[in-house]
């Protein structure tokens, strides 16, 4: 196999190294836009020469972000070329096209390194898709907000300390943003359900409230009864459609999911056959995502190699029929939803009654964007 590889930052840096340990798997070039002498004559500055050598057979997007990766790996796709990413933003938002691209042209197209990291993620979830009804995907996917969570709950610190802690260590961004917001999660959870589910969701209707509010009182709420306050991306089968969402959920202490420290993702699927199948590991960094990158470039090469399901059907997200309790501080007390809501006191704020998540994701958008002051945690099931 010989490769044409697009981006040579932090995850690109390490498939190049891990490559250069690996027999019949070859960097051909290195697309990028920076001069880079140590790369000789593997360096180039134009995606036409990569596309159109015949010797390469597969392209590696790591430059990150929609554009120019969105364009190259369709140019990429349509010369007939093998891709593998991992990028999520990208495959989330253009799953379905990319997906029915790659079909067509008889190549393979993977993207394990996009949710998970490390972990063996997407290719089990595929696995189990094929020989079980899955049912539920749920669990910690973002290792920033993890490491921020679990800062505020063993250190005491508040969300601005912590968050300072975690760019000082360069595992939140300068613009943490895509993570704090649960955006980050939100991608990673569209793909998880599309390859669980055998569907094509929008990522844009995935609700999504992040940990940027959150607060040390919240923390000690969840502490003194016997919670742990993590941010979940979940995406369960409903009767109509797929109930797809990330927040912050209050989960039981003792739980694996509650024991999750520093950056290390957990996340599992249920399903007919096989029951709860969880899988840990670190979520980020160059090598456990160049590992995966890695891996899905040995899969191509061994063998069909592909990466996502025969049937892909389009369905809703319905969020309307997901319910549970919830965890609530706010001084939005006068919007009617939450007047009428059946609540009590719960550390900081409220315990309530069970809504669905739409009513209550719906109630935070209009607090904020009546400039009120929320929080919003659901109690895990």
């Amino acid at each position: 196999m010989k490769i044409g590889l697009l981006g040579y930052g932090t995850v690109g840096k390490g498939v190049f190294d891990i490559l250069e340990e690996l027999n019949g798997l070859e960097v051909k070039y290195v697309l990028d836009l920076r001069e880079l002498p140590e790369l000789g004559e593997k360096l180039t500055h134009d995606l036409n020469v990569i596309l159109s050598d015949p010797e390469v057979d597969t392209v590696v997007e790591l430059i990150g972000g929609m554009n120019p990766a969105y364009d190259f790996v369709k140019k990429s796709l349509l010369a007939g070329k093998n891709v593998v990413t991992a990028n999520k933003l990208m495959v989330s938002l253009h799953y379905g096209e990319l997906v029915r691209l790659a079909a067509e042209k008889g190549v393979s197209f993977r993207y394990s390194a996009s949710a998970g990291g490390g972990i063996p993620w997407l290719v089990n979830l595929q696995r189990a898709h094929r020989a079980s009804r899955l049912e539920l995907v749920y669990g910690i996917m973002n290792g920033t907000t993890n490491y921020i969570l679990d800062s505020m709950t063993t250190l005491g610190e508040e969300f601005d300390a912590a968050l300072a802690e975690a760019q000082k260590l360069g595992f939140a961004e300068a613009d943490p943003s895509s993570d704090i917001d649960g955006l980050d999660t939100r991608h990673k959870t569209t793909l998880s359900a599309n390859v669980a589910y055998g569907v094509v969701l929008d990522d844009e209707k995935v609700d999504a409230f992040g940990i940027r509010f959150a607060k040390k009182c919240d923390i000690d709420a969840a502490g003194e009864a016997g919670y742990a306050l993590k941010l979940f991306g979940v995406a369960r089968r409903c009767q109509e459609g797929i109930a797809a969402y990330v927040e912050p959920t209050l989960v039981p202490a003792e739980t694996p999911e509650g024991n999750i420290h520093g950056c290390d993702n957990i996340i599992a699927f249920e399903g007919s056959y096989i029951g709860k199948t969880r899988f840990v590991g670190a979520g980020a960094g160059r090598y456990p995502t160049g590992y995966a990158v890695v891996q899905d470039l040995v899969d191509i090469d061994a063998g069909p190699g592909v990466l996502y399901n025969e049937k892909m059907d389009e369905a809703a997200v319905n969020n309307a029929a997901e319910c549970h309790a919830y965890y609530v501080r706010t001084d939005a007390t006068d919007d009617p939803f939450f007047v009428a809501l059946e609540k009590k006191p719960f550390g900081a704020g409220f315990a309530t009654e069970k809504v669905s998540v739409r009513q209550m994701h719906d109630f935070a958008a209009r607090a904020l964007a009546a400039g009120k002051e929320i929080f919003i945690a659901g109690f895990w099931n």
